[in-house]
């Protein structure tokens, strides 16, 4: 039998892992991206999503802006627009999450998907703003 001190030990050695383990595999997402290997940058952050219940603000930052940023990249313009706007949600609500060149990129990202988005609109012959509220 496993004592009270001890469980807790494990518990908060295994939360510290979890932890361990999103920050890693955002970062690794990172690199991905700006290694241009944008298919294996998706599915190490799409792997990774689960973990993001147990991360800080400033990895679920990070996350939602290279997730956002890098299936903006391989042409899925919703998926992209949800997460940037998941990252800058974080970001709002904890300011700095993102270091400056983060939100540079973000801001960046946001505008691309926006434009992407109104041209989509316009081939189908809808307004943006219908578009958007679908």
């Amino acid at each position: 039998m496993v004592s009270g001190s001890t469980a807790s030990r494990l518990g908060r050695g295994s939360l510290a892992l979890l932890l361990f383990a999103c920050t890693f595999y955002v970062h690794r997402g990172s690199d991905l991206y700006y290694q241009g290997r944008y298919i294996e940058a998706a599915q190490v952050l799409e792997q990774t999503e689960t973990r993001l219940v147990e991360a800080d603000p400033v990895e679920r930052a990070e996350y939602g802006l290279y997730r956002g940023a890098t299936l903006l990249r391989l042409g899925d313009l919703d998926g992209a627009a949800r997460w940037l706007e998941y990252a800058r949600m974080w970001e709002s609500r904890h300011p700095g999450a993102l270091s400056s060149e983060q939100r540079d990129l973000l801001e960046e990202q946001s505008i691309a998907v926006h434009a992407d988005m109104e041209r989509r609109a316009a081939a189908e012959g809808r307004s943006l703003s219908r578009a958007v509220r679908r």
